[in-house]
């Protein structure tokens, strides 16, 4: 426990900084060694430096182009130098300059053309489809479905590129909001700029609450020496994961993104951008990408729509072509057989799959976003849904990352209370110089701020590395008494002490307890008097041991508790010591369970004893309740192992040394403050302190979820719904349907499904997960049971006259016996003594309209004579019968109605299906959200309308008579809102025109039709969700289990490589947001932080050069230098 019982200045590595350590003049850098490219870099940073006995030091007689120089290791003097500048900053002139050669401040961003971003969205399996459908279209020179079709393929990308434009403007907004300023000195002047305006060379004022802005190297304090000084306190918890500030004095760096503590400084900027500590590290973890899972369940589920289409098509056009031997010619309306195709490949196309889903999400995202968290990848919201596993980082992230006197566990001695030991203990405190630990004991204590009425510091020792302990003398103002407090390593206080000899073996074993649970231990004793003389009175008494830790946040522990509720277990992954974690988990009820990094590594190197009875490292993750003393490395190892185990990770954390585990999660969380490293990395990004949000984001993506779902298994059920209904009709019945009307429905319907958006959902209490399986049979049921629907309401319709004799309506029954039977009677009472076997021209009607070439020399004479009866010589056995022309005519209109009807039939039953899939309760009883009634209300008012009226007859048939003498209902009245009168001429292809007649009366069937089938579809849902288990219907933890390996499959091949920087363009992220999916062997070792390419201008000068392959270089050796290091050498 040597490294736990260290006094409260005996710091981890990087924490404190001797101001002795070596530096190189000035006269000194001709003979400077500057690492070259190849050669070694020293070995780690100790307290704040480089360790001096790892230096290298050769004598180079010049300065080439190659070389670098390490900011740590050269003086001021040298460093402004090479900077080209002095202690009093640049000019304007020379900062824009530098501007212009070094690059702003920040890490770099890809561009894209927003034309070509835009255009993503029609390149897509879905899309494809629907642009072929639109080339058929165009080809048969059906301009009116054409333009419907481009008009929906435009409004569907229009509204993905609005909606994920909107979100990306969200996203850069929080950043321009969060953008930090600098103080630099310009033209003499301290000016406040932004940050990203930086240059090296600038001179900047840093102070307590900053952020350094970029790496930077310390000046003297108003120009001093660098004698005896008082220390910076940075805190470098994002760069190291270390709780305390590091101390730095002049001529020490300090490194962008970490936070100063303590006083107040001038620094010289020495790298920006992506030449900084920080930025290096950024460039590392960016070079691959993922593809967002949403986007390979869209893609997968179009897939199973285009199989769909396509053997329905191969079916269609074998059967149409082959078996009933149609025909087609060039022009409008001359193949009415490919028309009919386009109604399978538009019907079937989930076209507005990605807009319903994107909307679905940004929507949701815009919601989380005044709830506290930013969704910077919008597919992340759909992955958090699933989320079952959270693995946060402890520092700043479970913790508040500021340490405080546990004052429960205080240990007085001699006979003090705890409120005596915590009153002199701020007493004993230094506040002016703001020492960390000072001002935790000083707050400690609830009446501090009362203490300096009665007391005063007469004389304060400070901390030194060879005493260890420090001494304040303080007067009593109301007693006049004076005496000592010394504060320190509980050793050298006990030592202090008259009666060390009779209480060290109690003080020792309560150190012991103290580390063991993760405490550091502060000592404290009294003595009375100014230490003059040598009575006894003036002898050191004991007081008590300090505990000291980094609390959780107030929510921490309520919050983890409600994500164990909501089915996701946390662990906890720290950099801090393995007893520090297990005493962390202790107060936030996480389980103890914890290993040091050290176990995972022998366990991932197949050591058997590192395993503790698992059968592999994978099952070690999932036992343990977290790790300890783990490395950026480690960490998303642990997160990788844990994906390879078929969960869904996601990842909490605040500084650099999250962001490679934060892109590797499926979930990525940067929390409140975090580095802009993190955020960069993270999915998301709460805007509040705490991790409650983590809670609510999580309850709101299962919501966003569930809507998604609905959408998925209807548009599923609707693509074999509408497959299979007119695919069927097609060719068993030898029955086309209008592709206007289809298009029409996708409007309508697929329009209304954004109000699910909004719909009113219960969010599972389990993780969810794509199940496609689940959703594919779901749809076949469905859109199987909505086709037999259909199918028999055509059956009863058009081959029954149910609806004649039972409920008064006109026949729509086209069978042949019946038409037979109609046209006689209908015949013999309008025209009587025409013959039924006469040519039309028999009838005045077209008698009129035929031309003299097409009747001959017939007359109405022989109107009783049929055409066989005819001499050759009358010419008129080219045009129909009059029985031929009946019939026909009756098929169109009864035809041209049916459509409207079964068109109402499908659009009423199927947006009514969204009511049953939402829930698995009986949907009658589960209330949806508002939108979501007024949008179905809505569309189906626009359907029955459409249904009422119908076009009038359009599409008119390409071979038709203007004028028809049997174009009436079954009870001889005339067809309403059919004024044009054409019709098609017996005996040609037009015969099959898909024309469109309102059905009137008939409307109320539909509506009433699909209310009857709607009735069985809730005992269906029950029956499948009890036979698939659909979200625990049968068994819960069966199903729990199922879901997560389903969705890591879904998502195991979702790794593809890109440009770095950026992703594929797509519906499901069309931002191109990249993440990772290849692990990084280490970020950077921290001895190359201060490191930076150098070059030699044309007078010989030597100054900082901006080489982005010399920056890489660096990078990737000091990666290497830390994947090359043993276990051993990481520790020490």
């Amino acid at each position: 426990f040597g490294i736990l019982l260290r006094n409260y200045t005996d710091v981890p590595v990087n924490h404190t900084h001797s101001h002795q350590e070596s530096q190189l003049t000035s006269s000194q850098l001709r003979t400077l060694e500057c690492q070259p490219s190849g050669g070694s870099s020293p070995q780690t940073l100790s307290d704040g430096g480089m360790a001096e006995a790892s230096e290298v030091k050769v004598e180079v007689k010049e300065v080439s182009s190659q070389d670098e120089v390490d900011f740590s290791k050269i003086d001021n003097n040298a460093a402004l130098k090479i900077l080209q500048c002095d202690a009093h900053g640049l000019t304007s002139a020379q900062a824009a300059e530098r501007l212009i050669e070094f690059g702003a401040n920040k890490l770099p961003e890809g561009t894209r053309n927003q034309l070509l971003v835009f255009l993503g969205y029609l390149w897509n399996p879905l899309s494809w489809a629907m642009e072929a459908a639109a080339i058929i279209s165009i080809a048969l020179l059906d301009y009116a479905d054409f333009a419907l079709i481009v008009a929906l393929l435009i409004l569907n990308a229009c509204i993905s590129y609005v909606e994920e434009s909107n979100a990306d403007k969200a996203i850069k907004a929080l950043a321009a909001a969060l953008a930090p300023k600098a103080k630099a000195l310009r033209d003499g002047e301290v000016n406040t700029i932004d940050a990203i305006n930086l240059v090296p060379g600038d001179v900047i004022i840093i102070r307590l609450g900053d952020i350094v802005p970029a790496d930077c190297k310390i000046l003297p304090e108003d120009g001093g020496s660098e004698g005896e000084e008082t220390p910076m306190q940075i805190d470098q918890a994002a760069l190291t994961g270390e709780s305390l500030p590091s101390k730095k004095f002049t001529g020490g760096v300090a490194f962008s993104g970490s936070a100063i503590k303590q006083g107040e400084r001038h620094a010289v900027v020495y790298a920006t951008g992506v030449n900084t500590f920080f930025g290096r590290a950024a460039a590392l973890i960016s070079s691959t990408n993922n593809v967002a899972n949403l986007q390979i369940i869209m893609t997968r589920i179009g897939y199973m729509c285009l199989i769909t289409i396509g053997i329905w098509i191969i079916i269609e056009l074998t059967v149409q072509f082959g078996h009933y031997s149609h025909s087609c010619v060039a022009g409008e309306e001359g193949c009415p057989t490919l028309t009919n195709m386009l109604v399978i490949i538009v019907g079937g196309i989930p076209i507005a799959m990605p807009t319903v889903l994107s909307v679905t999400l940004a929507l949701g995202a815009f919601k989380l976003a005044k709830e506290g968290a930013i969704v910077a990848r919008m597919s992340a919201v759909e992955e958090m849904a699933g989320m079952d596993l959270l693995c946060s980082d402890k520092t700043g992230t479970l913790t508040l990352n500021k340490l405080s006197v546990e004052t429960q566990s205080v240990m007085p001695y001699s006979g003090h209370s705890i409120t005596d030991c915590l009153k002199y203990a701020a007493l004993s405190a230094n506040i002016v110089t703001e020492e960390p630990i000072d001002m935790v004991l000083y707050e400690s204590y609830p009446d501090s701020k009362g203490l300096k009425d009665r007391y005063k510091t007469v004389r304060y020792v400070p901390f030194n590395p060879t005493d260890k302990f420090t001494q304040a003398t303080v007067r009593d103002n109301q007693t006049g008494e004076t005496f000592r407090l010394c504060k320190g390593s509980p050793q050298v206080v006990l030592a202090k002490a008259w009666n060390s000899s009779e209480i060290s073996e109690q003080v020792n074993a309560k150190m012991v307890e103290f580390a063991l649970r993760g405490f550091r231990s502060l000592g404290l004793a009294i003595a009375k008097g100014d230490g003059s003389g040598d009575s006894k009175e003036n002898r050191w008494d004991m007081m008590c041991l300090l505990p000291m830790f980094d609390p959780p946040r107030h929510d921490t522990k309520e919050t983890i508790e409600r994500c164990q509720q909501q089915g996701i277990s946390v662990k906890m992954i720290t950099g801090d010591h393995l007893l520090i974690g297990k005493e962390t988990a202790k107060m936030l009820g996480m389980g103890t369970m914890m290993y040091p990094s050290e176990i995972l590594i022998k366990a991932k190197q197949g050591d058997v004893t590192a395993l503790h009875g698992c059968k592999d490292v994978g099952e070690l993750c999932e036992k343990c309740n977290g790790f300890a003393e783990v490395f950026p490395e480690h960490k998303y190892e642990i997160v990788a192992i844990l994906q390879g185990c078929d969960h869904v990770v996601g990842m909490t954390g605040d500084g650099v040394n999250d962001a490679p585990a934060l892109k590797k999660a499926d979930v990525g969380i940067a929390v409140h403050g975090a580095t802009d490293a993190a955020r960069g990395a993270a999915d998301i990004v709460l805007t509040e302190p705490g991790l409650s949000t983590i809670v609510t984001a999580v309850i709101g993506a299962r919501k966003i979820f569930q809507r998604m779902t609905t959408y998925s298994k209807y548009t599923v059920s609707m693509t074999f719904r509408i497959c299979f209904t007119f695919g069927l009709l097609t060719v068993i019945y030898d029955w086309y349907f209008p592709t206007l009307l289809i298009v029409i429905l996708a409007v309508f319907n697929d329009g209304a499904m954004i109000a699910l958006a909004k719909d009113r959902v219960t969010p599972s209490k389990l993780p969810n997960s794509w199940d496609l399986k689940n959703i594919f049979l779901m749809g076949m049921v469905y859109g199987l049971y909505l086709t037999l629907s259909s199918w028999a309401l055509y059956q009863t319709a058009v081959k029954t006259q149910f609806f004649q004799e039972y409920c008064g309506l006109f026949s729509l029954n086209d069978q042949d016996s019946n038409l037979i039977t109609w046209c006689e009677e209908h015949i013999t009472r309008s025209f009587p003594g025409v013959n039924l076997e006469a040519p039309i021209c028999a009838i005045p009607t077209y008698s009129e309209i035929l031309t003299a070439g097409e009747c001959g020399t017939y007359t109405q004479a022989q109107a009783g004579l049929s055409v066989s009866d005819l001499p050759q010589s009358f010419g008129v056995h080219d045009v129909p019968t009059v029985m031929e022309q009946c019939k026909t005519e009756q098929i169109y209109i009864r035809g041209a109605m049916m459509r409207s009807l079964l068109y109402l039939q499908v659009s009423v039953s199927g947006q009514a299906l969204v009511f049953v899939v939402r829930h698995q309760g009986w949907s009658i009883m589960q209330r949806a959200g508002l939108a979501t009634y007024l949008a179905f209300l809505f569309a189906q008012i626009g359907a029955t309308v459409i249904s009422l009226f119908g076009f009038g007859g359009y599409v008119p048939p390409r071979h038709n008579y203007e004028s028809c003498a049997f174009c009436v209902l079954s009870t001889g009245k005339k067809v309403p809102f059919f004024n044009s009168g054409v019709v098609p001429i017996a005996g040609t292809e037009s015969v099959y025109t898909a024309s469109i007649i309102g059905c009137t009366s008939y409307v109320v069937v539909a509506w009433i039709w699909s209310g009857i089938w709607y009735v069985l579809l809730d005992p269906i849902k029950w029956g499948l969700c009890w036979a698939l288990n659909e979200d625990g219907f049968r068994n819960t933890p069966a199903w729990q289990k199922n879901k997560q390996s389903i969705a890591r499959r879904s998502t195991e091949t979702k790794e593809i490589q890109g440009p770095a920087g950026t992703a594929p363009i797509s519906h499901a992220n069309p931002m191109g947001r990249a993440s990772m999916s290849k692990p990084v062997s280490a970020v950077l070792d921290r001895s190359s932080a201060a490191v930076v390419p150098v070059k030699r201008d044309s007078m010989g000068n030597t100054t900082v050069a901006n080489d982005p392959v010399r920056i890489a270089q660096i990078a990737r050796r000091s990666a290497l230098l830390r994947a090359s290091m043993t276990a051993g050498q990481v520790k020490e």
